[in-house]
């Protein structure tokens, strides 16, 4: 337990207010969710961003503990202010003041590339012997590692930690905070070599992490590079003239064998990979493994399992029967090979094209540079250079083969978007610094669809959202479900706008909705409101929220937190049976349920909440305020019970503006921000957010007495003229919409169906009707069209928007 008494006293600083809130969490980005009222907020000061501006916001939330170095005026009472000269130097000794209170092994990793990869792939192998605490992700910055060491806790018994340094002088904080006894060395690379002198003065500032260390894994170093001054007892180096030898490489269709000779002793490790990387990478987690003095025998066998850790680079369908390989987000010669060698690997087309940006940050004269890059491409057999930026385009002359430059991202789109480049039967590398935003043409190239569009204007979906906060009291939270794809408008993009907006919380049904927003960036809390127990480990690893709905959940979540060597109290969200009787814990439960959550402090409960049966429909509101009575009746009781208040909601869209005297700490907003509303009222209030459309393949004459169509169903009682387009039941247009029950509409005329509605296409009767091939064609673009086709299938609007496929392209509109 620490109190901003303990961290002032740690910092040798000065303490204003009171200092006596139990701290739990450090927060270092005011857009973190985390649970404030145990938080210390630390100001970090960088170039582009001040920390300082973000405390009243931040106090608003909750927060009551800050690290300042500016002069601040307190935000409110009970807050306690930590003067400092430096809040970076803070977060730093905090972090290691917290490592000195642990004895257990702990693993430093550091080099040029793979320490992420290493990280991860040693806790694959190690989690089922140990209690693991690692780095988050590549937490391995001066801000990172602080981070990273603060999570550990009296459950562990190993610790993972990445250490990554841009400049000299890094690694001695680093060292400082990790403290550890085993250190890892990936290799040398040429990343942040202008913070150096050389690679010899890199090397050794990396070796800084090596200090204390009693055992050090080393792969990629000669004996000669290893720096004079490395005390180290016990290496371990892996060369061909060192400790760990591999003595082949076998690799097959879908793994590779490498043979391993440590001392007199053979290994053979079989790993679900065939590139360079992989390899190396799993030959160092052999290393530690000696390291740690394992009988290796027990362990080989699970570096067949080993995982794809999701790091930077994306493959994609792209168009043109092109695929994508994406690793826009970093940019030196070490990863352009490793890129290259995964391009290389990739069997599906003989042509191989890179989209290249500057190289930053490379430490190497330019023209020697852009020499070596020319090499690479050349070793590599790439067909096409596609330059990105004013430097490499000053030295296009050092290139050969087929080759394009562009000053910059936008002058590639423009060339793109006119036709005066185009891809066709290539593997195309997208690598560029993050700065020049090639997620721009990954987007621009990658697979679609056909001419079918779902198009979503951003700008409405906000101002219904503000139509639902209009009615909320102030400091009650939104809730928005982005389950199902967003209700079919994709849940990316709907989540990005919703995140910027201020929204508290996103709901998704399944696991793997919630891992695409992770992988996608969105940080917002996320609540799994149906966890599979396959799906329990994903939720921890990406920081979801689960709904516990039943006795067996809440016992297997826990079980699970155990066994990933989650201590901290995990968020979770409790859901009530009050009439719905689809998911959750029903009246006769109550009383077990609220001594259960007593007896398991690892379950953090961030909200209880039930769901309406009928909020939308008048007559069950007789039935909708005696759910609200037995909710509050069950919430009171589990909190008084476990002694804590949470979040409690039970409004969904239709409940909001039906049963304001519900809306208690939170309201989930589903289909209503969407443009569907509860009633004729309400709707006046909702804007369309929605148009789904395609355009005419072809149109043809059919003689009367012909048929269109499968199975001959579309029977032409008169010369027709009609159109085919391309949507089917396969894009959720579906097969009882065919022979005349549903029309669609082309230049303002309503055209029904002809015949049966194929998987791809279907076929309706444009007779009259002024139109030509390429003319656009609505299936709906305002509430009463969707209802129309609504009524058309005999569901809701919910399922017409549910069943547009994820093969119908998404556009994002904003005005």
């Amino acid at each position: 337990m620490i109190t901003p008494h303990h961290i002032a006293e740690i910092c040798n600083a000065k303490l204003i207010g009171t200092g006596h809130v139990v701290i739990k969490h450090l927060l270092t980005d005011s857009r973190t969710i985390t649970d404030y009222p145990e938080s210390v907020f630390f100001a970090l000061v960088s170039e582009r961003n001040n920390g300082h501006r973000f405390i009243h916001e931040l106090y608003n939330k909750g927060v009551r503990c800050f690290v300042v170095s500016e002069t601040t005026e307190m935000p409110g009472p009970d807050c306690s202010l930590i003067i400092v000269e430096n809040t970076l130097q803070a977060l730093q000794q905090t972090a290691r003041q917290h490592r000195e209170k642990f004895q257990l092994p702990v693993i430093g990793i550091t080099g040029s590339n793979g320490k992420t990869i290493v990280k991860e792939w040693l806790y694959q192998i190690l989690k089922q012997r140990y209690h693991i605490c690692r780095s988050p992700k590549s937490y391995n910055s001066q801000i990172g590692v602080p981070l990273s060491v603060w999570n550990l806790n009296d459950r562990h018994n190993l610790a993972l930690f990445e250490a990554g340094i841009s400049q000299k002088g890094e690694m001695q904080k680093l060292q400082q905070i990790i403290q550890p006894n085993i250190g890892v060395f990936t290799g040398i690379g040429a990343a942040h070599r202008e913070g150096f002198v050389s690679q010899e003065e890199k090397i050794l500032e990396k070796f800084n992490l090596f200090e204390h260390c009693d055992t050090l894994v080393i792969n990629g170093l000669s004996a000669q590079q290893i720096p004079a001054g490395c005390a180290v007892k016990n290496c371990i180096r892996i060369a061909d003239d060192g400790d760990i030898r591999i003595t082949s490489i076998s690799p097959g269709n879908h793994q590779t064998e490498i043979k391993l000779k440590h001392n007199e002793s053979e290994y053979t490790l079989v790993i679900p990979f065939l590139d360079d990387a992989s390899i190396s990478n799993a030959v160092t987690c052999f290393g530690v493994l000696l390291a740690l003095k394992l009988n290796i025998s027990d362990y080989l066998p699970l570096f067949e399992n080993l995982s794809p850790v999701a790091l930077r680079l994306e493959i994609k369908n792209g168009t043109g029967n092109c695929v994508l390989i994406n690793d826009y987000y970093n940019s030196d010669l070490d990863s352009l090979q490793i890129a290259l060698n995964s391009l290389h690997q990739h069997k599906r087309n003989q042509s191989r094209t890179v989209i290249l940006s500057d190289i930053e940050q490379s430490g190497i004269e330019p023209k020697e540079l852009y020499r070596q890059i020319s090499a690479l491409l050349k070793q590599n057999q790439i067909d096409r250079l596609v330059g990105v930026g004013k430097n490499i385009s000053l030295h296009k002359s050092f290139f050969g083969g087929e080759k394009y430059f562009f000053e910059d991202t936008n002058d590639l789109l423009r060339a793109l978007n006119e036709g005066r480049i185009f891809f066709h039967n290539t593997t195309i590398l997208l690598k560029g610094a993050r700065r020049f935003g090639f997620e721009a043409i990954s987007q621009l190239l990658q697979l679609k669809s056909h001419d079918t569009v779902l198009e979503i204007n951003l700008n409405r979906l906000t101002d219904n959202i503000n139509y639902y906060k209009s009615l909320l009291a102030p400091g009650t939270g939104i809730m928005c479900m982005v389950k199902a794809m967003g209700y079919g408008s994709g849940s990316a993009e709907i989540a990005r706008t919703l995140q910027h907006m201020g929204i508290n919380y996103l709901a998704v049904a399944y696991a793997d909705e919630g891992v695409e927003l992770r992988n996608a960036q969105i940080h917002l809390p996320i609540m799994v409101m149906s966890p599979e127990e396959d799906s329990l480990e994903d939720i921890i690893n990406h920081n979801l929220e689960p709904e516990i709905y039943s006795f067996r959940i809440l016992e297997m979540f826990c079980r699970q937190l155990s066994k990933n060597g989650v201590s901290e109290p995990y968020p979770v969200h409790i859901k009530l049976d009050t009439g719905m009787h689809r998911l959750g814990f029903e009246e006769k439960d109550f009383e077990a349920l609220a001594n259960l959550l007593q007896n398991h402090p690892q379950l953090k409960v961030k909200s209880v909440f039930s769901h309406l049966v009928g909020s939308d429909n008048p007559s069950l509101d007789e039935f909708t305020n005696e759910q609200i009575v037995l909710f509050e009746k069950a919430f009171t009781l589990i909190e008084n019970k476990i002694g804590y208040g949470f979040l409690k909601h039970i409004c969904n869209s239709g409940g909001i503006s039906r049963f304001k005297q519900a809306h208690y700490s939170m309201v989930r907003l589903g289909i209503g921000m969407y443009g569907i509303g509860v009633n004729a009222e309400e709707q006046k209030k909702l804007q369309d957010v929605s148009i789904l459309k395609t355009r005419i393949s072809q149109i043809k004459h059919v003689s009367k007495g012909q048929t269109v169509g499968y199975n001959k169903n579309g029977k032409v009682e008169h010369a027709m003229t009609i159109a085919t387009i391309p949507i089917g039941y396969a894009d959720g247009f579906r097969r009882d919409l065919g022979n005349g029950k549903f029309a669609v509409y082309i230049n303002g005329k309503a055209c029904n169906t002809v015949g049966n509605i194929c998987m791809d296409m279907c076929m309706v009767d444009i007779s009259g009707v002024d139109c030509r091939e390429g003319d656009e064609v609505l299936f709906f673009e305002n509430f009463n069209q969707i209802t129309a086709l609504a009524k058309a299938m005999n569901t809701i609007p919910y399922e017409v928007l549910t069943s547009i496929s994820s093969r119908v392209k998404r556009v994002y509109v904003q005005e």
